[in-house]
């Protein structure tokens, strides 16, 4: 009789089904264990990153308003790429304002760099996926950096829906990390809040190895909790994306400088300016007539977390601050704060 070796082995599987397992992990894989990060020695120079979107009614005097000293990095929000792997052109009145942007903020010793993308752009994945169109892409973003003396990039692509488009990501980043680093231009990216989110789990930790520092969108996470960014989504977002091996001084923790309504069915924003516009009582809490923001005390509580776990903070949007009412402007709090300094506004 011939002997069937494929038929015993299922025969074993089988038997072996019923009982404990005496032969360890022989024929049962080990369960999948935590993720288990390099020790990062890293030292933490803290950030402090603004994105900066061109109001309809800008005016170049409006910059003279800002304490660029108070930043590290300044992105110009936002650039979108079109499907052949080109910049979408700025108008002239965009292009006027991404120019003075560049005079004020460099001549402060301000980084400046230009956010890529929606941060759900399809065209991305097509990009990544030609090997021409990636040259292009990089070609485009290198000649916009110069055209436009800027000091780095931003890539805006949140939306990872499958490890196929993480891949795609990663190839895009790669390019462009090698051609940026020549230069000595810095090179970052946008991800979600992170906390029970299917889009970030798609996100492969190797993305990190390729950028200088990641801005975290801690604004609307899944939790369901009723508020706009609280302070506990602060600490959700940092601990998931620390737990997914992204190291301290690259890790910056996104608060922002507008509100939410507290109906999440419907889609409402307010600038933080207009808030305190309104009654500047409502610059020290985080609810105001429905709506739901941060106020300076909860800006200090995460600034103050911020420099004990993460590597920076960042803003959206700097043109939402305070400036008509300045004792109250969100970006001194945050500066006084991360300079290790006591802010009492709202004692």
């Amino acid at each position: 009789m011939l002997f069937n070796y494929k038929s015993l082995s299922v025969f074993l599987l089988l038997a072996l089904s019923g009982c404990d397992n005496q032969f360890g992990d022989i024929f049962w894989p080990p369960e999948e264990e935590d993720v288990v990060c390099d020790t990062d020695t890293t030292a933490v120079s803290f950030k402090k990153v603004a994105y900066w979107s061109v109001d309809d009614d800008y005016d170049k005097d409006d910059l003279d308003l800002i304490d660029f000293s108070a930043l590290t990095h300044i992105v110009y929000s936002n650039v979108n790429v079109n499907s052949d792997g080109l910049i979408e052109t700025l108008s002239d009145d965009d292009e006027n304002a991404l120019q003075d942007l560049v005079e004020y903020a460099q001549l402060a010793g301000v980084k400046v760099g230009v956010s890529l993308g929606d941060g759900n752009d399809n065209n991305f994945n097509s990009i990544a996926e030609s090997t021409s169109l990636t040259r292009d892409f990089v070609k485009a973003v290198v000649g916009f950096i110069d055209d436009y003396e800027l000091d780095g990039v931003d890539m805006n692509w949140q939306t990872i829906n499958s490890g196929a488009e993480s891949d795609n990501l990663e190839k895009l980043l790669a390019e462009l990390q090698e051609d940026l680093s020549e230069d000595n231009k810095f090179l970052s990216m946008a991800v979600t809040s992170g906390e029970d989110d299917s889009q970030a789990d798609k996100v492969d930790s190797d993305l990190f190895d390729y950028v200088d520092f990641v801005n975290v969108m801690a604004f609307d996470s899944t939790d369901k909790d009723d508020l706009h960014s609280s302070f506990e989504d602060a600490e959700e977002a940092i601990t998931y994306w620390t737990g997914r091996c992204l190291i301290q001084n690259k890790l910056v923790l996104g608060v922002p400088f507008y509100s939410n309504d507290n109906d999440q069915d419907v889609d409402q924003s307010l600038s933080y300016d207009y808030i305190v516009d309104d009654n500047t009582d409502y610059a020290c809490v985080d609810e105001s007539e429905g709506r739901n923001y941060n106020g300076i005390p909860t800006i200090i509580d995460k600034t103050s977390y911020a420099l004990l776990y993460a590597g920076g903070i960042m803003m959206k949007s700097l043109e939402q601050d305070a400036y008509e009412n300045p004792k109250y402007l969100l970006l001194n709090v945050i500066n006084e704060t991360s300079n290790g300094n006591y802010v009492d506004i709202c004692d």
